[in-house]
């Protein structure tokens, strides 16, 4: 914020900044002759978006930011109401269309003429017999459409752009799939009711989405393409739910086990609604004042916020935190544009929604009380349908036998956490699934003349094969071995990265085993598909040689790799994280979050470098816990501050 207005005369350095004002505006473009004019906004993906009116960036840097803001929200609101036209057109061409528009239009096309075609079905089908199922197989034709796209070679971008198309299609046909199913015959059916649906109103101008009886209007944040999740079930019922706690201005509370999908749902239903969705990682550092910031500023500016396990802030603080939340739900039964707000008085955005996720009891953690559970309402997360994510990612990624694979691999899953000894560092949940998935797909377009099963054998066996102790290793090759009968295939070799390893090894004097090389390139490609990996082992048992071996042969091959090594146990939680002083508030740095936020700087030109932070020490909860919101898929270290 201080580099912000320290440089706001020099309106181009605002670039570098964007990402932290917007959910994904990654620069600007500005007028060529014209210094500072604004004309258009782009993605990280590169997606350009016109601005209607250039904004100007003259006089206050929070005034011309504002105008941005809702510049940029009127111009997608344009391009979305043009896209709605398009749709209606008798000459309409899905693809054609989808080229033409960004991925967020694109989606939001698919979700109306969804929403339109099954609307006009289900309010012909007691006077025509056949309409259902007309419809039903017109929405297969478009599925298996969008399916052929993803098997084509595609930019990246490209790529994930069809994935989400592919996965939320799937379930719009499994709904009207089920309507027919059930012979719903009637649109107020609550069946049909309880989806969320996409309308564009000529009348008010405006895209509304509506979940069950509660209409939201579409908020146009600028998502750029991203990716979706698969909808089960269980997604379906956090939707009805969380969208009624917000039609009575009350906040939602998803509860449950860890690796269930309670960030990630309450994410992607913002999404959904095209809202920004802030994320706060909650620690025992946190102190009313600065929640009491953090919810005047979702307030002004209508976003969510999303308050990771919640349960770890102390009793005293909470009780304050809920009156906080009390006022603030006061002023939107009310319906008030400005209320007062911890001895000041601010604006009300109507749109803000606050949601806490909470893992239930175990250290660190405090139950609720009664006052702060009154004001959400809650939502239990159980574990997800494991088979149904697999068989649509597989899709999404270009499988055709995904429900035979999808069935074997999670029977192998199942298996494994039976048979298998009972390790601590053993996991075999739901971000276990995803990275193998991951893995598979990226195998596959790069042997794209292997079987689909032997590609899948190979994926769960390298990603899997790491985690194991000696004893487990021929129990699991075992179940993969009854699992796809028949089939072999020998490990993924990197041929100049495995010389390089040797190389290393022997530099250092080390007697070359190739168990240990084997090691470090496991590593390697675990390091591929996580951003967060711990090794785990005995005192001597070779853990600082495989990640120095690991850094010297990326060093080798032209990739510069630094370790920034520290022990986590030597010092306070303070001295790591920092630490916000209650009375004067002011902030002092700890060790982590300064080299944090010095590795995290772009590079200077066309350098390419590997950084990591190693912590080299015993892992326990009080300091491993800050870290949550980092090792999943928000890649954002939350500070008190």
């Amino acid at each position: 914020l201080l580099e912000i207005l320290g440089q706001a005369s020099d309106s181009h350095t605002i670039q570098s900044h964007l990402l932290g004002v917007f959910e994904n505006v990654n620069e600007v473009t500005f007028h060529e002759k014209d210094y500072d004019r604004m004309l258009a906004f782009v993605s990280r993906e590169g997606e350009s978006v016109t601005l209607d009116h250039p904004v100007m960036a003259k006089g206050n840097v929070e005034i011309w930011l504002g105008d941005l803001l809702r510049e940029q929200q009127s111009s997608l609101k344009g391009v979305i109401r043009e896209a709605a036209a398009v749709i209606n057109d008798a000459s309409f061409q899905i693809l054609q269309f989808l080229g033409g528009y960004p991925a967020q239009v694109g989606l939001l096309g698919i979700q109306m003429i969804w929403t339109r075609d099954a609307e006009e079905a289900l309010a012909a089908a007691r006077s025509d017999k056949k309409i259902m199922q007309v419809t039903n197989q017109k929405f297969l034709d478009l599925l298996n459409k969008l399916i052929d796209q993803t098997t084509l070679d595609l930019t990246k971008f490209e790529r994930v752009k069809f994935e989400t198309l592919v996965t939320i299609h799937v379930h719009q046909r499994d709904i009207f799939d089920d309507l027919v199913r059930m012979h719903i015959k009637n649109v107020n059916d609550f069946e049909w009711l309880k989806q969320s649906r996409f309308y564009w109103k000529e009348d008010i101008d405006d895209c509304i989405v509506s979940i069950t009886d509660v209409d939201f209007s579409y908020q146009n944040e600028f998502l750029g393409c991203t990716d979706r999740l698969v909808i089960t079930p269980l997604t379906d019922r956090c939707y009805i739910t969380l969208g009624q706690a917000l039609g009575m201005s009350m906040g939602g509370a998803p509860a449950g086990p860890a690796g269930t999908g309670k960030t990630e749902t309450t994410k992607d239903l913002a999404k959904a609604l095209g809202l920004l969705c802030v994320v706060t990682n909650c620690g025992e550092g946190m102190d009313f004042k600065a929640v009491g910031k953090i919810f005047s500023g979702l307030a002004q500016c209508g976003a969510w916020g999303c308050f990771d396990e919640f349960n770890r802030i102390d009793v005293s603080v909470l009780s304050v935190i809920s009156s906080q939340i009390k006022t603030i739900q006061n002023a939107l039964i009310h319906k008030l544009k400005r209320f007062q707000f911890e001895g000041s008085e601010i604006a009300m955005d109507d749109r803000m929604g606050i949601f806490i996720t909470m893992n239930p009891g175990y250290a660190g953690r405090t139950e609720l009380p009664e006052s702060v559970k009154a004001l959400f309402r809650p939502v239990v997360v159980i574990v997800p349908d494991l088979q149904q994510i697999c068989e649509i990612m597989l899709f999404s990624e270009g499988f055709l036998l995904a429900k035979v694979l999808a069935k074997k691999m999670t029977v192998l899953y199942k298996l494994a956490k039976e048979q298998l000894s009972k390790q601590h560092h053993y996991d075999f949940g739901l971000r276990a699934l995803k990275s193998v998935l991951v893995m598979a797909g990226e195998l596959k377009r790069g042997s794209p003349d292997l079987d689909e099963d032997v590609v899948l054998m190979r994926a769960l066996r390298d990603m899997n094969l790491p985690k194991f102790v000696f004893e487990d290793v021929p129990l699991f090759l075992g179940l993969i071995g009854d699992l796809f009968p028949g089939l072999d295939c020998p490990r993924v070799r990197y041929p100049s990265f495995n010389d390089a390893v040797e190389q290393s090894l022997e530099d250092n004097g080390y007697v070359l085993l190739p168990q240990q090389a084997d090691k470090v390139v496991q590593m390697y490609e675990t390091m591929l598909t996580r951003h967060t990996t711990m090794i785990v082992g005995p005192t001597g048992g070779g853990k600082s040689v495989v990640i120095n071996t690991l850094a010297q042969a990326q060093t080798r091959l032209g990739l510069n790799t630094k370790l920034y090594v520290m022990n986590p146990k030597a010092c306070t939680v303070i001295e790591l994280y920092g630490i916000l002083d209650p009375i004067t508030r002011d902030w002092t740095d700890g060790m982590l979050s300064n080299i944090f936020r010095e590795i995290n700087r772009p590079l200077q030109g066309e350098k390419q470098e590997r950084r990591y932070i190693l912590y080299d020490g015993d892992v326990d909860a009080l300091w491993v816990e800050n870290m949550n919101s980092v090792m999943d898929d928000n890649k954002l270290l939350t500070l008190a501050n």
